[in-house]
């Protein structure tokens, strides 16, 4: 069911007590001539909508206040890169605006290895940064909703990163994975100086076990060397299939690396845990050791999904850590408050993009506040660019057709009222959308 009233998608809340009103504006004159006919010069009529909120919190209140007033930049790249408000790009190489080819039939950020694009925005501390891209050209390649937050969080398609991504292990601060997710079992040690980092050591027999649940579909990848041997070597296990070493698929055994299923099946791991072990020998599951050496580990992968041949060698090529697909996005806002939008590639970027492929980006906002997560969900099913800001798309069921609005939000009244036994301060203000020709 549509909301009874919406800007660019977002839901805004209309009040019982200040329900909606419409006051018409006339662009012309009625009057009467002195025959007394009447006449009439007016060209078009538009209307203004008043109303009120009722009580939110305070946080959701101002929030809604910069929704309403339309604060922030939004980009159309119709045919340049220049911002909403008028703010020109700085280019890194060649970015180029291109017809056709956005989320909604219209312009799109052409961005292609090593290019990027930056405005001098001047977000604060709290800001929000979102768009819709994809990758150009791939083969089904899909439009995505990234919402990019100064918390940290980085939204694709209204969802949250969560463990349910997969886990990583940098081993620079022990044996906990970034979701947090502690070994059942562990031996060894941390310290060394890794690929990366800091990395873990595995003494001869020792060997560290985490419960991550995966199933029948799972990918485990890592990078590993023996003490005596000065390089190292990706390792990239996956379910039911051979093992990928250094960026060839398939190049060896399942049980030639360090990931040992201790009842031999390597499509199903035993309660789905993942058991490292450094085994001293030549002969049997794990890397071969004749010496006993150590072993160090570094960079740790666990999906819960099986990576296609395609992501093999760009990982192996790849000279940054892993970070999980959904977790990095294209934006970035530095001390400044500058917006930079850049290309990522390989699958150790956060964005998908094994075959470095030129990446589209459309529908481009920047924001000086932070979305709350209730706007994720209507953002992304708006149907329809946001903005332009600052006008917004009015729309909803309390209204007798889509129109753009410039909006203002108007006075309001502070209040204090108990929500279970927490007690809330919050705000009802007025607030009023002129309609736009």
């Amino acid at each position: 069911m549509p909301p009874f009233l919406a800007l660019s998608g977002i839901p805004i809340p209309v009040s019982t007590r200040s329900p909606l009103r419409y006051s018409p504006t006339l662009l012309g004159e009625k009057r009467r001539a002195f025959s007394g006919m009447a006449r009439s010069s007016v060209r078009r009529k538009l209307m203004t909508y008043e109303a009120g909120t009722g009580p939110l919190p305070l946080a959701d209140a101002a929030a809604l206040r910069a929704l309403i007033d339309g604060e922030g930049n939004s980009w159309a790249f119709a045919g340049n890169m220049l911002s909403s408000r008028g703010l020109w790009p700085s280019t890194v190489g060649s970015p180029l605006a291109l017809p056709d080819l956005g989320r909604y039939q219209g312009y799109a950020l052409a961005l292609s290895a090593g290019h990027a694009v930056s405005w001098a925005t001047q977000l604060g501390e709290d800001w929000t940064v979102a768009y819709w891209a994809r990758v150009w050209g791939g083969s089904g390649a899909q439009w995505h909703h990234y919402v990019q937050r100064s918390d940290g969080t980085v939204y694709v398609d209204a969802t949250a990163p969560s463990p349910a991504l997969g886990h990583t292990w940098s081993f620079d601060a022990g044996f906990e994975s970034n979701w947090g997710l502690q070994p059942s079992d562990v031996d060894a040690s941390v310290g060394e100086p890794g690929r990366y980092g800091q990395c873990a050591t595995f003494g001869e027999w020792t060997s560290a076990t985490w419960p991550t649940q995966l199933g029948t579909q799972w990918t485990v990848a890592y990078w590993a060397r023996l003490s005596t041997d000065g390089t190292w070597h990706l390792y990239i296990h996956r379910a039911g299939l051979p093992l990928s070493r250094d960026g060839v698929v398939g190049s060896h055994a399942a049980t030639a690396g360090a990931l040992i299923a201790t009842n031999g099946n390597y499509t199903q791991l035993p309660d789905g845990a993942v058991y490292l072990l450094n085994r001293r020998g030549t002969t049997g599951p794990g890397i071969p050791n004749v010496s006993g050496a150590p072993l160090l580990v570094d960079d740790l992968v666990v999906l819960p999904y099986t990576v296609p041949d395609s992501w093999v060698a760009p990982w192996f090529a790849a000279t940054a850590p892993f970070r999980l697909p959904g977790t990095t996005g294209l934006a970035e806002v530095d001390d400044n408050g500058a917006l930079s939008v850049h290309h990522l590639h390989g699958v150790a970027g956060g964005f998908l993009n094994p075959s470095n492929d030129s990446l589209l980006v459309s529908d481009l906002v920047a924001l000086p506040y932070r979305v709350p997560d209730e706007w994720l969900a209507p953002w992304r099913d708006a149907g329809a660019p946001f903005g332009p800001l600052p006008h917004h798309r009015a729309t909803g069921s309390g209204l007798h057709r889509p129109v753009l609005v410039l909006g203002d939000a108007g006075s309001g009244e502070a209040l204090e009222w108990w929500m279970g036994t927490a007690r809330v301060s919050g705000e009802d203000f007025t607030y009023s959308l002129m309609e736009s020709p």
